[in-house]
């Protein structure tokens, strides 16, 4: 296993830090701050959604060297490049396209089979395509160029019945499931197969053997790691989420060694008892919307922990502090904010562990 980075010459207590991490055996939580370097000119991080289609892959890569180089990667951060240019970039690898309407917004899928019955659908996965051949040439070039430097995650796999709202839409997987729900239970075992198989295959390219993985939110894991999420699931009931998601979420979930959810909005509340059911979850993401980030959300923060899932959280050094003390879990991720290199020092040495 790889654990050499010219950028962050602590990289392999890092990855000793995270594997305990997922393993349950910290006492405290993983802290990690991302600074500028002193004295530098600072590069900002490339995002493959600001570039959209036309991505320059040279000076693409060349940004993400120089801000790499232009930043100091603290406690359990690691450098690394996100190579995806839409939320439902999973799509285009069963056979969908994306279009543009908003530059530097990323893209929004094109629903191929919306308008056949769900008995003509039939999901299959394909490593080739405008947008695979795109994002492997990326990875290609950011390897070459930067596989010293830094880490690649793979697109989120949105599948289950996200991923067929983007093939499909939203109101037709919605009468779907009322009036063909057999043959929805099919399609989501073809989405299954196809998730299975896109895990394996970015596992090939982006070498997960030798470098492990990492996600969206900066979480490493030696093996297979990605952000399961359902948006689509505040639109049906707790009944439906058994019947339909769970089975989906299972068969996800065990081709992953870490495994985090990305939980969205106040609609999708009422299936956190079915979700911090399932055993192999390890991590719930809360993410509140727009409309009510300014709400307190500190008995959804308990209610999580009570429910024995460990949480992605960020902010400054004293609601850490105090969320350190509160939650029992033994997987508090923090992603540092609000400090600088003084203070970021000082929070990383109080949490570190030997």
């Amino acid at each position: 296993m790889t654990t050499d980075l010219r950028t962050k010459p602590d990289a392999a207590t890092a990855m000793h830090a995270w594997e305990a991490f997922w393993r349950g055996e910290r006492r405290q939580p993983l802290v990690a701050a991302v600074l500028p370097k002193p004295g530098v000119e600072v590069v900002d991080k490339p995002n493959p959604y600001l570039w959209g289609p036309d991505l320059d892959i040279d000076a693409f890569t060349t940004q993400a060297q120089r801000w790499a180089e232009t930043h100091d990667f603290l406690g359990a951060a690691l450098p690394f490049l996100y190579l995806e240019f839409a939320a439902d970039q999973f799509a285009t690898f069963l056979g969908a396209d994306l279009t543009f309407p908003n530059p530097g917004e990323g893209g929004w899928p094109i629903h191929t089979v919306a308008d056949c019955p769900l008995s003509e659908v039939h999901i299959e996965f394909s490593p080739s395509g405008r947008w695979w051949d795109l994002i492997a040439r990326l990875a290609a070039a950011l390897t070459d160029r930067c596989g010293d430097s830094l880490l690649l995650a793979g697109p989120t796999l949105s599948a289950n019945l996200d991923v067929l709202v983007a093939l499909r839409g939203a109101q037709t997987v919605l009468m779907d499931l009322i009036d063909a729900p057999e043959e929805m239970k099919r399609v989501l075992s073809e989405i299954c197969t196809a998730q299975a198989q896109a895990v394996a295959a970015l596992g090939d390219l982006l070498d997960y053997e030798h470098r492990g993985s990492i996600n969206r939110h900066g979480m490493y894991s030696r093996g297979p790691i990605n952000v399961l999420q359902c948006d689509f699931s505040c639109m049906i009931s707790t009944d439906m989420f058994r019947e339909f998601l769970v089975p989906c979420l299972e068969a996800e979930m065990a081709t992953y060694a870490a495994v985090e959810y990305h939980l969205d909005g106040p609609g999708a509340l009422h299936h956190l008892e079915a979700l911090c059911a399932l055993d192999r979850l390890d991590i719930v993401q809360w993410v509140p919307g727009a409309a009510d980030e300014h709400r307190d959300w500190s008995d959804l923060y308990r209610r999580i922990d009570a429910l024995g899932k460990g949480q992605i959280r960020g902010g400054r050094a004293e609601a850490l502090e105090r969320w350190a003390g509160e939650l029992t879990t033994r997987r508090l991720f923090w992603n540092l904010g609000g400090a600088d290199r003084r203070q970021a020092e000082a929070v990383l040495a109080r949490y570190a562990e030997g």
